[in-house]
């Protein structure tokens, strides 16, 4: 089975882009994994029957800077599996998150 890769780029706040992403890819598929590589970019991994990719990467496009793709125009309903890769434009890579002291 051949997998599809989807690259876009945001210029929104961080997590308010992961939220968008997050409502945009469940309304399509299912998301099976998610990764987020500092405040840089995110990857995920949704499970989507074919025929929903287009409307997929067709609502992503309109929300976020998207790399081209090619609409597969299918009205198959076999599982695929989307590789989204989201990469934060104002990310500096320096993501740094408080972590409480723990007494003991």
């Amino acid at each position: 089975m051949e997998n599809i890769f989807i690259s876009c780029y945001s210029d929104h706040e961080r997590h308010s882009a992961i939220e968008l992403v997050k409502r945009i890819a469940g309304k399509y598929g299912d998301i099976l994994d998610a990764k987020l590589f500092s405040d840089v970019s995110m990857s995920m991994t949704i499970g989507i029957e074919e025929h929903k990719i287009d409307g997929l990467y067709r609502e992503l496009s309109e929300n976020l800077v998207t790399e081209k793709f090619e609409y597969l125009n299918s009205a198959s309903k076999k599982e695929r599996t989307v590789f989204l890769n989201v990469t934060f434009t104002k990310g500096t890579g320096n993501l740094r998150i408080k972590v409480p002291a723990v007494p003991g």
